[in-house]
């Protein structure tokens, strides 16, 4: 009878994913991505959500990627970087790139896209191109753009996807056309599906198609891959299920996903950088990569990639040691209850995702063998997140997704940052301040040159983990299931898909 039922079962779970085909294999020159959540908005001046940037990329290519091992920008689109003066640069595009259409890409079409960035209605990208004071199109390969002020992120910040210019008045909402690998062709509700670009510069993609298929469901999701119904499955199908689909090819990688503890200055236990270390040295974060993610994760030692080139160097892992934590706690004045044994109690925040759940109930245990009372409140995303914003919370556990530029320390870190009711969307909400960190950040803010800032980040990250207003715990690897089929996937850490351009399907 469980013979009969399980693939009884499986052809119904195809059905709902799949109401409006019977279940079938990929075909043969088809690529089927399963994603976890809706995709959104794929246009390049108004994608904001992780799914609908990176396809996006595929459709519009960008002047500048971040698409590299170390997070140094790669230009794309662009030849070179003409810098004229500190605040002016001319933009050189590469000759002879083609749209989809056929039709070539030229400088008025970068004008075009940035001009629907800065000035439409809905982009979100608006407020990052306000200091942009001159934008034109010098020839069909040259872009000026002046500044009112020095831009040091400017080349990273380039990494925008291009559109064809349209005669109407919002080209990003009239046409899809772009110089990516691929192509749009068709979209629904949960399915995007996309074709090769036969004119893309960096050579025609050996796969034809590519359908991205939203399957929310992470049970759903492993048995469509354990199945050969779908050929890949990135980062949404979690480690405890390694075993079961160990048939299945799959690929390692460091990623730039931080996983982070956040501590409440404003919160009185938590002022004392004494005490907030006292909790990141209680925490048994290798028993946990273990326990939780089977390995797949590694220590964090900062708020930066290990790989990335704004990685300070030498820095000292924090260790475990619950001894040395109950005596700084000591020191910071908060003794240990001679009856109860306990120190003074902590609420700590986070998602209802089982798995995350399932994290901050361990820490809280090793918290409480050294005297602290935890209590884990997990509530629904969307209520968790506001808390955070409103900073109503004591500690909290998130994650910081795709860390591709050093510069995130200045919206996390500076003071300047703290929400306040002339700052509500400030996202320094551990309420850190310190005057030379604050320095630091600034004078980063004020140049250019590569060197000097990497050194002004690195002792930006040395004084944060002295302080540990947050407690970087670890990142979690890029995980990618596989079909066996699929060849020539290049695993990138900000986890981008640009490399599907070279994937190809073993008949």
């Amino acid at each position: 009878m469980v013979k009969i039922l399980v693939p009884l079962l499986f052809l119904l779970l195809l059905s709902v994913v799949f109401p409006a085909c019977s279940p079938s294999r990929p075909p043969a020159d088809t690529l089927v991505v399963l994603v976890e959540a809706p995709v959104g908005d794929i246009d390049p001046s108004t994608a904001i959500t992780a799914y609908g940037l990176k396809i996006s990329r595929l459709i519009h290519e960008p002047l500048v990627s971040l698409d590299t091992v170390d997070g140094k920008p790669r230009l794309e689109l662009l030849e070179r970087i003409e810098t004229l003066d500190d605040r002016s640069v001319i933009l050189h595009l590469r000759p002879g790139v083609r749209f989809s259409d056929g039709s070539p890409l030229t400088a008025h079409d970068v004008v075009s896209t940035f001009r629907a960035i800065r000035h439409g209605t809905y982009s979100p990208f608006a407020a990052k191109w306000k200091d942009l004071v001159e934008l034109r199109a010098d020839s069909d390969t040259r872009v000026l753009m002046r500044f009112s002020a020095i831009r040091p992120t400017l080349v990273s910040d380039l990494d925008i996807g291009i559109v064809k210019l349209s005669p109407r008045a919002a080209p990003w909402r009239n046409t899809r056309v772009g110089a990516g690998p691929f192509m749009l062709v068709g979209r629904t509700t949960d399915r995007i599906r996309l074709v090769r670009n036969p004119f893309y510069y960096k050579g025609v993609p050996p796969v034809a198609r590519v359908v991205f298929q939203t399957v929310e469901e992470e049970n759903v999701r492993a048995l469509l891959m354990s199945s050969g119904y779908a050929d890949m499955a990135q980062n949404n199908i979690s480690p405890i299920l390694l075993p079961a689909l160990s048939h299945l090819p799959l690929m390692r990688g460091p990623s730039w996903t931080l996983t982070y503890l956040g501590f409440n200055a404003q919160v009185p236990q938590l002022a004392d950088p004494r005490v907030r270390r006292a909790l990141a040295m209680s925490v048994d974060r290798g028993r946990l990569i273990q326990a939780r993610f089977r390995g797949t994760a590694q220590l964090a030692d900062s708020i930066m990639p290990p790989q990335h080139w704004a990685h300070a160097p030498g820095l000292p892992q924090l260790a475990f040691d619950p001894a040395a934590a109950a005596r700084l706690l000591d020191d910071a004045g908060w003794p240990a209850d001679p009856s109860t044994g306990v120190r003074f109690q902590l609420e700590y925040k986070t998602s209802s995702n089982p798995f995350r759940v399932a994290i901050a109930k361990v820490i809280a245990e090793g918290w409480g063998r050294i005297g602290v009372r935890v209590r884990v409140r997990s509530l629904e995303w969307g209520v968790f997140f506001a808390d955070i914003k409103k900073r109503q919370f004591q500690v909290m556990s998130l994650q910081m997704p795709e860390i591709g530029v050093p510069d995130v320390m200045v919206d996390f870190f500076h003071s300047a940052n703290i929400p306040s009711a002339a700052r509500p969307d400030g996202v320094n909400r551990w309420g850190y301040a310190d005057a030379g960190v604050d320095d630091l950040l600034d004078r980063t803010k004020r140049t250019s040159d590569p060197a000097v800032r990497q050194d002004l980040f690195a002792r930006v990250q040395e004084k944060l983990m002295r302080d540990l207003p947050i407690f970087p715990l670890w990142f979690e690897e890029n995980l990618v299931f596989l079909s066996a089929r699929v060849r020539e996937y290049n695993l990138l850490p900000n986890a981008r898909w640009s490399s599907l351009s070279g994937v190809v399907l073993r008949r």
